[in-house]
């Protein structure tokens, strides 16, 4: 058969436009949820092309030449490209979910006491001089690093990090504290009106402890799991999580501030000075609770005085995690 010279000149462009058109068309109905069956034939008669529903997992290019159908079969991609995606999505999700439960970094707010050879809490005769106010003896420590060392998963590991913690006593009666090298004692000032009469140090702190969380967290493994995750993430939700162990805290700054009304003037004193308070404490702790919720407990293992300068306390704090940064 005699074909023009037009015509053969034009099979080319024909095939390319096979090719473009299905996603032109696609790209025009993109905004519905429409799929269609995109099918073009090339013949004699012309440029045919005819649309039909398909599946809405992908679609399909036809191309009906005059001994050959042609089928161009589309699906969408899985967000994994390789294994070597795969492994590094699966390592993030990992870190996530371990810093997600892991309990220490936060801001931790309490109540900063004593307990004496008696077992009262913050005062009594063998207390000494020093005779607290314990609703106003506070305690506030920022814990800005953590590193978890996971057994097996995130329900169970060992976790130390890094803090800094404020320690204050504040004394119930009209007293000046003083000390020398060998005690540390109280004299009397009842002539004075203290508003603010108080001992404060600064520290550093170190965790060293075994962390347990019950909520089991599994990571995802195909496609439409790591969908699922991508939109939802990981939940805290019902996990109770316990921790126990041991802090240790060294005291680079201790400072007695006092604050009283003279003559009808406000005084304000400000001494540096160990006051014989034990520059470092071991302290037995326990931090457990549910969700983001974190309630915290440290007894003392070293006494607060340093040994023979004071009677014998033992330092205790309770308290919960105000802000985490989990």
């Amino acid at each position: 058969m005699f074909r023009p010279p037009f015509t053969m000149a034009l099979r080319p462009l024909l095939i390319l436009l096979t090719l473009v058109l299905p996603f032109t068309l696609w790209a025009q109905q993109d905004t519905t949820a429409e799929h269609h069956t995109h099918t073009l034939s090339i013949g004699t008669d012309g440029v045919k092309v005819t649309s039909i529903d398909t599946l809405p997992d992908g679609d399909t290019i036809r191309i009906t030449t005059k001994r050959k159908l042609i089928r161009i079969i589309t699906t969408l991609r899985d967000d994994i490209d390789s294994t070597k995606d795969l492994q590094q999505r699966m390592e993030d999700a990992r870190n996530e979910r371990r810093r997600m439960f892991t309990y220490w970094s936060g801001v931790d707010f309490g109540f900063n006491t004593f307990i004496a050879e008696d077992g009262r809490l913050g005062d009594g005769p063998k207390s000494g001089a020093l005779q607290l106010d314990n609703s106003r003896s506070r305690f506030l420590a920022i814990n800005f690093m953590e590193q978890k060392v996971e057994f097996g998963s995130h329900r169970a590991g060992l976790l130390t990090g890094l803090g800094v913690e404020f320690v204050s006593y504040k004394l119930s009666e009209n007293v000046t504290l003083a000390y020398n090298s060998d005690s540390t004692y109280a004299i009397p000032s009842d002539d004075l009106d203290f508003r603010k009469n108080k001992l404060r140090q600064i520290g550093v702190r170190v965790p060293l402890l075994f962390e347990f969380n019950t909520k089991k967290v599994p990571l995802p493994s195909t496609p439409a799991e790591w969908k699922t995750y991508d939109q939802k993430g990981l939940s805290r939700k019902g996990n109770f999580h316990i921790a126990l162990g041991v802090i240790g805290s060294y005291y680079f700054d201790t400072m007695y501030k006092q604050r009283y009304s003279e003559g009808g003037e406000i005084k304000k004193t400000r001494v540096k000075a160990s006051y014989n308070l034990l520059p470092y404490r071991v302290a037995a702790t326990v931090r457990m609770g549910i969700g983001g919720l974190n309630l915290f407990a440290e007894y003392g293992l070293t006494p607060l005085f340093e040994d023979g300068t004071m009677a014998k306390l033992t330092p205790f704090t309770v308290g919960l995690t105000l802000v985490g940064f989990n």
